[in-house]
C-alpha cells in the first residue's frame, strides 16, 4: 500500500488509512543543518556512456532501420500454403506451446 507523502507540512499530522505519518520539522537556519553548498549556477553536468551504452544505443539505430516483418519468410509462406506443400504438425506445436507454458 503506498502512502502520499507529497503533501506533508511541518508538524502535521496526516491519516492514511491504518498508517499515520507526522511530518518532520525542519530548520534550515540551524548551523548544523548547513553544511558546503556548491555553487550550482557555476557547475555544469556532464554525462558519460559506457562502452556498453554506446555498442547499446548503436544496436538500437540498426535495429529501428529493420523491417518489422521478414516479407521473404512470408513469401515463402504464402508460395507453400497455395502450392499445397505447407504441412502443420500439431504435435509440434503442443510441444513448443507447453515448453513455452513451462518457463513461466
Amino acid at each position: 500500500m503506498a502512502n502520499d507523502i507529497t503533501s506533508l507540512t511541518n508538524g502535521r499530522t496526516q491519516h492514511t488509512g491504518d498508517n499515520q505519518v507526522r511530518g518532520i520539522q525542519r530548520d534550515e537556519n540551524r548551523a548544523e543543518d548547513r553544511g558546503p553548498r556548491a555553487d550550482t549556477s557555476a557547475s555544469s553536468d556532464k554525462v558519460s556512456l559506457t562502452s556498453t551504452a554506446a555498442k547499446l544505443k548503436a544496436l538500437e539505430q540498426k535495429l529501428a532501420t529493420q523491417p518489422d516483418v521478414d516479407m521473404d519468410k512470408v513469401s515463402q509462406v504464402k508460395s507453400a500454403i497455395s502450392d499445397g506443400k505447407y504441412t502443420v504438425d500439431p504435435h509440434k506445436i503442443a510441444d513448443k506451446m507447453m515448453s513455452f507454458e513451462e518457463k513461466f
